[in-house]
């Protein structure tokens, strides 16, 4: 195909790389205020279980500190890592084609499964997301891993002619 004839083709013929990027870019900001905002909740809830009372005027402020404070660099790793588990989404999902949404949806949470254990790895066995720390914990990060993978999967969906 020459070039003009590749600039005049429908642009839902194929998703372009900049549109692909702001898709995985969203499902990042999306994971990151989730997984932030819940871990928050665990740190609360473990507070609150010591004996502290905590209001909800605290528990919003809390949350809203983790968002400026935590949020940005746990997206950086989050990043990284959707990125991974949706291009070999991607490659999968051009055999399988009626799976697309699942294989999103399950390389959100496997990604941030995957990232969760290698990050506890690293820093010396120590779950770094405190959110993370019990089995429920992660489960809940994996879920805000699935909610990404499926923000990038439906918005890059075709709609009907």
């Amino acid at each position: 195909m020459s070039q003009s004839q590749n600039r005049h083709r429908s642009p839902s013929a194929k998703p372009s790389l900049t549109r692909s990027v702001a898709r995985w870019a969203l499902a990042v900001i999306v994971t990151a205020a989730l997984a932030t905002v819940i871990s928050a909740q665990f740190v609360i809830a473990g507070l609150t279980h010591a004996g502290a009372q905590v209001s909800l005027g605290s528990r919003l402020a809390m949350s809203g500190k983790d968002l400026i404070g935590l949020a940005p660099l746990y997206a950086v790793f989050i990043a990284i890592a959707l990125a991974v588990a949706f291009l070999a989404s991607r490659l999968i999902a051009r055999l399988m084609p009626g799976l697309r949404n699942v294989l999103y949806i399950g390389a959100g949470a496997v990604a941030m499964l995957v990232m969760l254990l290698l990050m506890e790895r690293v820093f010396f066995g120590v779950p770094i997301i405190v959110g993370a720390r019990t089995p429920f914990g992660l489960i809940t990060q994996m879920l805000c891993g699935a909610a990404g993978g499926y923000i990038f999967s439906t918005t890059g969906q075709r709609k009907p002619a």
